[in-house]
């Protein structure tokens, strides 16, 4: 399964984003079992993509931020994943940023073994957490930029893995 770009689409600073977006599209709005069918359809950097596009597309604000961190750790338990997506492309840092995310979120919502429903109000009601998470999102957004115009410099080197030109 690959996605068919226009040639003027092959150096965007999208490409990325472009060679998972027919896939992740495909599937929205529609329920897990539907996702994890497309997810297992895709090779392992395919895999890595539709992960952190379907977490970084929902990281707009940082209350956005905040709760989808949660959502992907608690709810649908695909952190992991997120986190070995980004080991795939040797994004180091980033794994270290979502490590960190993963510790501010565990210490704020997790009592032993229960975790408790976390909120995107929380960081009005919390100016710890709102100060821990706007210093997290500034160091996601900065390492975010490298991670994409690296993941894109794969792609270019590795471009019959991830797209057919139209």
């Amino acid at each position: 399964m690959k996605a068919k770009l226009r040639p003027e689409d092959v150096h965007s600073k999208q490409l990325s984003w472009l060679c998972i977006k027919p896939m992740l599209v495909s599937v929205r709005g529609r329920d897990m079992a539907a996702k994890t069918e497309i997810y297992r359809k895709l090779h392992e950097g395919q895999q890595a993509l539709f992960l952190f596009y379907s977490y970084h597309n929902h990281t707009k604000s940082m209350a956005e931020f905040y709760w989808f961190s949660a959502y992907n750790i608690i709810e649908i338990k695909s952190w992991n994943g997120i986190k070995k997506g980004m080991h795939f492309f040797h994004l180091d840092e980033m794994v270290t940023v979502l490590d960190q995310i993963e510790i501010l979120i565990t210490d704020k919502n997790r009592v032993d073994e229960v975790w408790r429903e976390v909120l995107p109000t929380d960081l009005e009601k919390d100016p710890i957490l709102l100060q821990r998470t706007e210093a997290l999102y500034a160091a996601y957004q900065t390492v975010t930029q490298v991670a994409i115009a690296h993941m894109n410099e794969i792609i270019l080197q590795n471009q019959e893995m991830y797209l057919e030109i139209e």
